[in-house]
């Protein structure tokens, strides 16, 4: 089976995965899998919803762009629960209850700029 699994850049490794847990996400690896932490600090992760994962990693680039062209579509059964752990963190949201294309959406921006989408068939 072939996959495809964005990686991200981000500035804080360690704000962003909590983040990200904050809001549901697992973290499910990261490089002190192979590599010892006393040895070596936390440069990548490997976050997950439900079987879904992406990587972050460091972005040690000096100038990176605020603006971001990427976002993340997570294809899942229902948006209920990720609406309901942005509401309770107050966390802005955008919910589009029907799209042209018969899909309910939720979209939110994380704490790096990123778009995060989560979408569902609609349930008739």
């Amino acid at each position: 089976m072939a996959q495809c699994v964005p990686f991200l850049k981000v500035k804080d490794l360690d704000a962003t995965m909590a983040w990200y847990g904050n809001i549901g996400f697992m973290c499910t690896a990261t490089n002190h899998i192979w590599e010892a932490p006393q040895d070596y600090g936390l440069n990548w992760a490997e976050m997950a919803w439900q079987e879904a994962t992406f990587m972050l990693g460091i972005d040690e680039e000096e100038g990176i762009s605020e603006k971001k062209n990427i976002s993340l579509w997570f294809n899942v059964d229902s948006v209920d629960e990720i609406i309901d752990n942005l509401k309770s963190k107050n966390i802005p949201m955008n919910i589009e209850p029907e799209t042209f294309y018969g899909r309910k959406v939720v979209s939110f921006v994380d704490l790096n700029g990123f778009d995060i989408s989560f979408f569902c068939a609609l349930v008739r």
